[in-house]
């Protein structure tokens, strides 16, 4: 077990991972990890794996959470919790930014470890990681399936140091609520002023947030939001969705969306980094 950033925990911070190397490279198991409960099944993460070196939703998403990094010049690690089969931090590591993958699915996990990365079956609570000892974490579309989020955040806070940040995406716009939320064990969508409030509640003050994905918001409230008020069976599944390449009209929207995200008015998603405030 030579990942730097294992080593660095276990030398400067005494932590003493209960992590078990399997058969497969890259790929670790966290012993104090008993639980497979996750909203993403072994079918949805093959299914989102399979869907990744196509899509342009994911491709879109990776190069507006990618300019992030890119902007900081920051080489620290970053721990991708709820990672799946590793759709973002395997196109961020491509890009230089170096990631743990940490996925509480064994198909999730064994996904990411085929991207080269490094990869926990576990959560993020089990881990045990020692307090204020991790720089960056994301949660990449993770925080709107989790039921009790503010045990989450309030453990992020705690690993992280104290000019460690915070790093999300989520859903937006309680109004395009539809079938394919609850379908994907959505528990909310967010905005900009819930999305402040929830992270300011559990000890976090945000540096950025923007919308994302504006040219969705017209299409998804035809085609799913106002259907599933009117009680009409839902029309378009996320997964069907996230397979689509968009082709030469997605690569045009793409273009825009990269460029235009940080000033955006409104968006399917949210972008936001947190730091940490000194005492809740």
């Amino acid at each position: 077990m030579n990942n730097p950033e294992i080593l660095r925990l276990i030398n400067d911070h005494a932590w003493s991972g209960a992590l078990e190397s399997t058969d497969i490279e890259n790929a670790y198991v966290n012993r104090q990890w008993l639980s497979s409960s996750t909203t993403f099944s072994d079918e949805l993460s093959a299914s989102l794996d399979n869907a990744a070196s196509t899509s342009w939703w994911f491709e879109t998403r990776n190069q507006i959470i990618n300019r992030y990094f890119q902007s900081t010049k920051n080489h620290e690690f970053l721990w991708d919790i709820g990672s799946g089969p590793g759709v973002v931090s395997g196109y961020l590591q491509k890009q230089g930014t170096p990631c743990i993958a940490v996925e509480p699915s064994r198909q999730g996990m064994l996904g990411s470890a085929k991207r080269g990365l490094f990869s926990i079956e576990s959560d993020l609570e089990n881990l045990d990681l020692p307090t204020a000892s991790v720089h960056r974490l994301g949660l990449f579309d993770v925080l709107e399936h989790v039921e009790d989020r503010q045990k989450l955040l309030l453990e992020i806070r705690r690993v992280l140091t104290s000019s460690g940040e915070l790093i999300i995406t989520v859903p937006a716009l309680n109004y395009l609520w539809s079938a394919a939320d609850e379908h994907a064990g959505h528990f909310v969508r967010y905005s900009r002023k819930k999305l402040k409030q929830e992270l300011n509640a559990n000890g976090f003050k945000l540096k950025e947030l923007h919308y994302f994905f504006a040219t969705l918001v017209l299409p998804l409230l035809v085609l799913r939001a106002i259907p599933y008020r009117l009680g009409i069976k839902q029309p378009l599944e996320d997964e069907s969705l996230l397979k689509q390449n968009g082709g030469m009209l997605g690569k045009l929207a793409q273009v825009v969306e990269v460029r235009l995200s940080r000033w955006s008015p409104i968006g399917t998603s949210l972008f936001a980094v947190a730091v940490k405030v000194d005492a809740l």
